[in-house]
């Protein structure tokens, strides 16, 4: 317990003494940077895991597609959304800001903890990297450390971001007043397990879990390929269909193969295998996933996709000193505005 107190409270100071001025963007481009100059030592602990039989091969044209996503992404940290004088002639307005410490929970993947770290960083809240393996530990620990190198280059206390292995992550959930909101990568029964212990508000996303519903077989030998290469599909079957996998959910109909995959898809992606056109366009407009296709592979190798937005809070702003008196400016600023009236 100790451990994980001393890790909250690194994180807390993280956060509380990172500059308001610090451009995350640019810190986001040296990190890509360093990570490409460091492909070789990247690949050769991505070996290590590889052989280990405790990770997977890296693909770095994922890096790539992280990279673009942080790229579009517009400046969200104390962006002021609206301001205005009211009828009494103060100012008011709304403005965002960083949460604090964002927990994230995880089964290793290393796009998911290197997209939301960047997020993280964007945001100016410090990040808990948290799994209950080690699976990818030797590349998360080398991405990890030079993550935190760029962090210090820019004086940023290396704490903002922090990994941590443990077997109690309903301990490190219990802390209400150090964590201020949990990102949960997994399943749903692994979801539904750490919304039920954590004591703050959880988001939640399914990356690298997929439905599968067939009720034609027209495509089974293409069907038969997807199964094979990926173990985290559930696969629902409609009744009467004779398929040659061992471990599926039989239903009677679209309906039901709608209701089974809502109620138990980690909401990442779902596919349908049908010959018909209007069961195709009810699947696609009612399964409640993140992705949804017809007669394709639901194996999308996508980002998490978790909205920047959801990693702030909007701030109500009053300022009860009137504007000073024949200028058309307020005597006071909001943190990050230059220049409120011209």
């Amino acid at each position: 317990m100790d451990n994980i107190r001393e890790i909250l409270g690194n994180a807390t100071m993280a956060y509380t003494n990172m500059e308001a001025n610090i451009d995350g963007k640019k810190i986001a481009q040296n990190i890509f940077e360093l990570l490409e100059e460091s492909k070789d030592s990247i690949e050769k602990a991505n070996k290590i895991d590889v052989k280990n039989n405790n990770g997977f091969k890296l693909n770095f044209d994922m890096f790539q597609k992280i990279k673009n996503e942080i790229n579009n992404i517009e400046d969200a940290y104390r962006k002021v959304i609206y301001m205005k004088k009211n009828e009494n002639n103060y100012l008011e307005g709304k403005q965002t800001d960083n949460l604090g410490t964002i927990c994230l929970v995880y089964n290793g993947n290393t796009y998911c903890m290197l997209e939301l770290v960047l997020k993280a960083i964007l945001t100016h809240n410090s990040i808990i990297i948290t799994s209950e393996s080690d699976y990818m530990k030797a590349t998360n620990e080398l991405i990890v450390i030079l993550i935190q190198r760029i962090l210090e280059a820019y004086n940023i206390d290396k704490n903002l971001v922090q990994i941590l292995y443990t077997s109690r992550i309903e301990e490190l959930l219990s802390n209400s007043t150090s964590i201020n909101k949990v990102i949960a990568i997994g399943n749903k029964s692994f979801q539904d397990r750490i919304k039920k212990e954590s004591k703050v508000e959880v988001i939640s996303k399914g990356y690298n879990y997929f439905d599968l519903y067939i009720e034609d077989l027209t495509n089974l030998t293409f069907i038969k390929k997807i199964v094979k290469e990926e173990e985290n599909i559930d696969i629902y079957v409609k009744s009467g269909l004779k398929v040659p996998f061992e471990d599926y959910i039989e239903v009677e109909d679209i309906d039901e193969a709608i209701a089974q995959i809502n109620f138990n898809t980690s909401g990442y992606s779902s596919s349908i295998f049908t010959d018909n056109n209007q069961n195709a366009s009810v699947f696609l407009r009612e399964v409640k996933t993140n992705n949804v296709s017809v007669n394709s592979s639901p194996l999308i190798e996508n980002i998490v996709d978790v909205d920047v937005n959801l990693l702030l809070i909007k701030k109500n702003m009053f300022y009860p000193n009137p504007l000073a008196e024949g200028t058309g400016k307020n005597k006071f600023e909001f943190p990050t505005v230059k220049k409120l009236w011209s």
